[in-house]
Order: C-alpha cells, then sequence, then structure tokens
C-alpha cells in the first residue's frame, strides 16, 4: 500500500496534536504514569504543533502521512540534533507518531523513510532519535531501519522514565 507522506503545514495541528496525545496513551501506558497520559490535552499540543509548523514555513522537516484521506501519523526532524554532544553532521528524527488505529499498516514505515531519504539527501551523516526504556515495540521498529542503542540515556522528569539514544549511519 503506498501511503502518501507531505510536509505539515499549519492547518495540520489539530490532527498532529490529536495522534499525538493518542499515541502517547497507547504506546506509552505501563511505561509512564497513567495520571500523566490521561492528562495529556490535546489543545495543548495543537497549539505546540501550530506554532511549530509556523516556525517550520515551508522549508521545514515536519512531515505527515496519510492513511484514507486523513492524517494518520507525522514525524519532525531537528537539523542538526538537539543532543548536545551531537557534532554538526549529525540530525535527530525528534518525534515520530502514528494514530492508534493504524498501526501496522506502513503509515510509520512511510514516515521514517521519508525521514531517511530526506537527511541523506540533506547530507547528514548520522541520525539519533530518543525511545522510552522498554518500549520493545518501538525498538523493533527502529532496529527495522539500523538504529541502534549508542550507550546513552537520559532521565525524563515528566514520568520519571528513561530515554534511551538510538543512533545510525546515513551513509550510503
Amino acid at each position: 500500500m503506498q501511503v502518501p507522506v507531505r510536509r505539515a503545514v499549519t492547518d495540520d495541528a489539530a490532527a498532529i496534536a490529536d495522534i499525538h496525545v493518542r499515541s502517547w496513551q497507547a504506546a506509552y501506558r505501563g511505561l509512564m504514569p497513567d495520571e500523566l497520559l490521561d492528562g495529556l490535552s490535546v489543545a495543548d499540543r495543537e497549539e505546540m504543533w501550530r506554532e511549530e509548523a509556523q516556525a517550520r514555513g515551508e522549508s521545514g522537516v515536519l512531515f505527515v502521512a496519510e492513511h484514507e484521506g486523513a492524517i494518520a501519523g507525522f514525524c519532525a526532524l531537528a537539523e542538526p540534533s538537539r543532543d548536545e554532544d551531537a557534532g554538526p553532521e549529525v540530525a535527530e528524527v525528534g518525534a515520530i507518531y502514528i494514530d492508534p488505529d493504524v498501526w501496522r499498516v506502513g503509515v510509520g514505515r512511510a514516515l521514517m523513510e521519508t525521514a531517511v531519504t530526506h537527511l541523506q539527501a540533506g547530507g547528514w551523516r548520522e541520525a539519533t532519535l530518543w525511545v522510552l526504556a522498554g518500549n520493545e515495540p518501538a525498538l523493533n521498529f527502529y532496529a527495522r531501519f539500523g538504529f541502534a542503542p549508542d550507550g546513552f540515556e537520559k532521565l525524563y522528569e515528566r514520568g520519571g522514565t528513561t530515554g534511551i539514544r538510538l543512533r545510525r549511519s546515513l551513509q550510503a
């Protein structure tokens, strides 16, 4: 199945926010406190993503994927990586979330393939991303795209969880 991927526009913010909240609630249940997940606000996320889409504009790197005519996932890239120890040749997959109603139909694959292709075309040598410790489905997904733990972890104050950094080469 062909999954269309395009750059996000400001009007996509509501759909992105809805997916962001619902995917956190589905994927992180049992990894983060229920109170935190149940307290997530689509309205707050919408404002954040609207500002993000405006800031990135036409040249930004915020992608959305569609399934059956509706936005079904999104991916945000940081160029360069936001990590303090990342060199200038390292980019970051800052977020990739899929509508839980369409998990495992190819939306995530389409977004990750688009992200990797975009980063390679931009000349980035490596890409990193962060995943919650214990999130085995996500770890398995990222491994299929060549991402592996690089030994760095961090404690997220929000939720008291640990993040594991994954890294992959973007060289052909």
